[in-house]
């Protein structure tokens, strides 16, 4: 096990706050607002946000479920909030957003649609109050209930992102209240609506290399477009422990295989995380 931990690739997270990053915090707050950028302790925050940029989080930041990887608190929700999408709205149009990522906890908890409806109206209120801009969506699984789905669907984000978080084998213990086959079921359905499909990995969790390739073309296969991989590091001692630091060369090679089965958009590096660069990655889609 010492063999594969090492620490010559792990990566190095540099803390910048500039103009831009103050900006994006002030407008959080000040719309009451939490974003997975904070609440999950992304590496990436400082150079995210001192790009103008960042990941809103709605109905509240309390998830019913306990990912092994996720630093987002695990409880009890109190969250009630239907003012939430409208206020997400207007902090979008504040930070004259061309495209936004949002994203929620789980909320099983929500036994008639577990949030979809909200998720709905944030689409929608954005559609209508900030035109210009595109919507990506990254959504739990809502325990695979079609209507609950299709209710996000209809309000017709861009894109549609759901992440499977890492290759089959693993993923009970990655994620032990969700399912692997679920997960692609999902992203399947997306594809079928005809919405531009999205979903991630992380690596260093004790996949192989071919397990991951096997997961590309698995999702490939059910209809994904874009595909993000990226290190997974541990947010804190209580969480999964990092197998290995996987070297760039074999980001490299992730990515190279991933444009060479058909993806249209591959991001795949250290610290890689499902909205990295999101707004670039429209950009390609719309050109």
């Amino acid at each position: 096990m010492s063999e594969l931990i090492q620490k010559p690739h792990k990566p190095k997270i540099k803390l910048q706050i500039g103009e831009n990053y103050k900006f994006v915090n002030n407008v959080v707050k000040n719309y009451n607002l939490n974003t997975v950028c904070a609440e999950a302790n992304c590496p990436n925050i400082y150079e995210c946000w001192n790009r103008g940029t960042a990941t809103v989080m709605i109905l509240g930041d309390t998830c019913t479920r306990a990912c092994g990887f996720c630093a987002v608190k695990t409880g009890k929700p109190s969250w009630d909030d239907p003012l939430e999408p409208y206020r997400t709205a207007m902090a979008v149009k504040k930070m004259d957003l061309n495209h936004v990522v949002i994203t929620s906890v789980d909320r099983d908890d929500i036994k008639n649609d577990y949030g979809s409806s909200i998720w709905a109206k944030t689409i929608e209120e954005i559609h209508k109050n900030v035109p210009g801009c595109t919507v990506e969506v990254l959504t739990p699984d809502f325990q695979g209930h079609s209507a609950s789905l299709e209710k996000v669907f209809r309000a017709n984000p861009e894109i549609f992102s759901h992440n499977v978080e890492c290759v089959e084998r693993i993923s009970k213990e990655v994620r032990t209240q969700s399912n692997w086959q679920r997960s692609l079921n999902v992203l399947r359905s997306s594809a079928n609506y005809g919405l531009r499909t999205k979903t991630g990995i992380m690596v260093g969790l004790g996949e192989t290399f071919d397990e991951v390739l096997k997961t590309m073309e698995e999702t490939y296969y059910a209809g994904v477009s874009i595909f993000t991989i990226g290190q997974y590091l541990q947010p804190t001692g209580k969480h999964l422990k990092v197998q290995r630091y996987v070297s760039d060369t074999e980001f490299k090679n992730y990515k190279n295989f991933g444009l060479k089965i058909g993806f249209d958009v591959i991001e795949s590096g250290p610290l890689v995380r499902s909205s990295y660069h999101a707004d670039e990655q429209a950009r390609i889609i719309r050109r």
